[in-house]
């Protein structure tokens, strides 16, 4: 079980997170820049604002939401989804 930090109004408590298939976690980490993954670590599974990645990563919000809006087009994008289906 992986620990990771959710944010509540004062403090950081530890969220367990169970990926039940590490094998698509890779694939998905692979196909990614390092700025899309940080959106993804922090900000959907970690549950920071797009503001406070923003700060911690020394960047605009506007960049921080251009890497989600890659991501999610990555994401719906059917060449990824054939990918994904289609690993051994």
């Amino acid at each position: 079980m992986k620990l990771l930090f959710e944010k509540t109004s004062y403090t950081y408590v530890s969220l367990p997170v169970i990926l039940h298939d590490p094998g698509l976690w890779y694939q998905l980490r692979a196909s990614l820049t390092l700025n899309q993954w940080k959106w993804i670590y922090y900000h959907i599974i970690g549950g920071i604002t797009v503001s406070e990645l923003a700060i911690q990563e020394n960047t605009t919000t506007e960049a921080v939401n251009t890497w989600g809006r890659q991501v999610e087009m990555m994401l719906t994008s059917e060449s990824f989804r054939q990918k994904v289906i289609n690993r051994t």
